[in-house]
């Protein structure tokens, strides 16, 4: 049987290797897999609503309440999940924010340490977007008096940063600031992140409302590694 040999080692199996993601593919490539998974609670509760006590004739007499939106199956949307030490890709589409009705969309999101966030607004009628971080320091707090107006902020530390808008209580959005690539669920509670080096990796996940949670998966070159985070709400 013909032996295997890596810089000078024999006899060894060239697939821990790349599981270990010491091996790169021709070219300088090095070998990848992809995550997936879906994020799910016990008990999710209906789906409600929050009053509006401002500027009904844009943003109409209620508004949903996005602080926790779960299927019936318990499947959660909008919790960040990032891989611990994977780099941003290039070509990542940068952060934005608008006012839309008199709520934040995205509601929830991730961008890049260092990047730019778009802020503008659709709405016929006074916002402001006012930015906090961890320690409820203000970051900026930019007015936007009518619609098509748009300013770029930098996001500067890596951290969670709350968005309200100071005209409307109702109001609340949030940006995942962080070195670490990450993604949000969508509404069916799923999420993929592709391009990740085979090994070892720690994924962490963050919700609002749900709080944080961590776990390890094995990424094989070429393989998809499914995984399941449940959280909080027993």
């Amino acid at each position: 049987m013909e032996r295997q040999t890596l810089n000078g080692i024999v006899g060894v199996n060239l697939g821990a290797f790349v599981l270990a993601g010491l091996v790169q593919l021709p070219g300088g490539a090095q070998a990848t897999g992809r995550i997936q998974g879906v994020v799910t609670m016990n008990n999710p509760p209906p789906m409600s609503t929050l009053q509006v006590n401002a500027d009904q004739a844009v943003c109409g007499d209620r508004v949903s309440d996005e602080s926790l939106v779960a299927d019936s199956d318990g499947r959660v949307a909008n919790a960040v999940v990032r891989v611990t030490g994977l780099s941003w890709p290039t070509g990542v589409t940068p952060p934005a924010i608008d006012n839309v009705r008199c709520r934040f969309e995205p509601h929830v999101q991730i961008a890049q340490t260092r990047s730019q966030l778009l802020v503008t607004s659709q709405d016929d009628t006074l916002h402001s977007t006012h930015t906090y971080d961890d320690r409820n320091r203000t970051g900026f707090n930019i007015a936007m008096p009518f619609p098509g107006l748009e300013v770029k902020r930098p996001l500067r530390r890596p951290g969670v940063v709350r968005i309200e808008c100071d005209s409307h209580s109702w109001m609340r959005g949030w940006v995942v600031v962080s070195n670490n690539f990450g993604i949000v669920t969508g509404p069916d509670g799923t999420f993929a992140i592709e391009e990740i080096p085979a090994g070892v990796h720690e994924l962490t996940i963050w919700h609002e409302q749900l709080g944080a949670e961590s776990q390890t998966a094995t990424v094989i070159a070429g393989e998809v590694t499914e995984v399941a985070f449940k959280l909080g709400r027993m």
